[in-house]
């Protein structure tokens, strides 16, 4: 599993660095291209609806809890939730559809 941010200084401390080093690190450090906005965009876009469309509709207790509700709406986003942009389909049929007709 990765975390994507853009280049921002907070990201780039020694201090933040610490937490994917180590005998295993649970999580490796993505960043955006520089000067790519849109990549940064789709991000946060996503971030935003997992909020509010999954996290601040219940409690969750701790990092655990965190962990499993995020995994479990990336199921829901990729593969149940419908996408507009994708013609109402979900990103998962719209893939596997286009790489059908691809080949």
């Amino acid at each position: 599993m990765a975390l994507v941010s853009d280049n921002g200084p907070c990201f780039r401390s020694g201090t933040f660095a610490g937490l994917f080093t180590g005998d295993d690190p649970l999580l490796r450090h993505v960043r955006t291209r520089v000067r790519s906005p849109q990549t940064n965009g789709v991000i946060e876009r996503f971030s935003g609806t997992l909020k509010y469309e999954h996290l601040y509709r219940g409690i969750i207790g701790d990092g655990d809890a965190l962990d499993m509700e995020v995994h479990r709406y990336r199921h829901i986003y990729n593969s149940i939730r419908p996408h507009q942009a994708l013609s109402n389909q979900t990103p998962q049929h719209a893939y596997l559809c286009g790489r059908r007709s691809s080949t």
